[in-house]
């Protein structure tokens, strides 16, 4: 979870910079806003899901996923409504974290590559 955190957080770093020199300053407030909302929802569902699965509290997982959306959804009615918010921009940080998965599914898979030592069928 750390390596998908720290790829989000350097992917949210350039979009912003390169959407700063190569775009109106309102998108790239809005992308960062939108990479950071994706980045803090995950960097609290791998703290929060890991207290529920140490202590093995049901109630706790309901009451984060129903109270994390609810939140969620306030932050981005209000972003909504402000002046210079830009919704495909915002859309475009939401979906950076596809990068991230992206990233850690090609670097898990090379891990168990170099694990398995190569072979990708157990020996006989």
């Amino acid at each position: 979870m750390k390596r998908v955190l720290i790829c989000q957080a350097l992917i949210t770093a350039i979009g912003y910079v390169a959407l700063l020199f190569f775009a109106a300053p309102n998108h790239a407030d809005s992308f960062l806003w939108g990479s950071l909302t994706i980045f803090i929802s995950f960097a609290l569902m791998g703290l929060g899901y890991g207290l529920i699965f140490q202590k093995k509290l049901v109630a706790l997982a309901i009451s984060l996923i129903v109270f994390k959306y609810a939140i969620l959804g306030i932050i981005i009615f209000t972003l909504v409504k402000l002046d210079w918010f830009s919704s495909i921009a915002f859309a475009v940080g939401v979906a950076s974290f596809i990068v991230s998965a992206i990233y850690y599914a090609i670097s898990e898979a090379l891990r168990e590559e170099r694990e398995d030592g190569g072979r990708s069928t157990p020996p006989v």
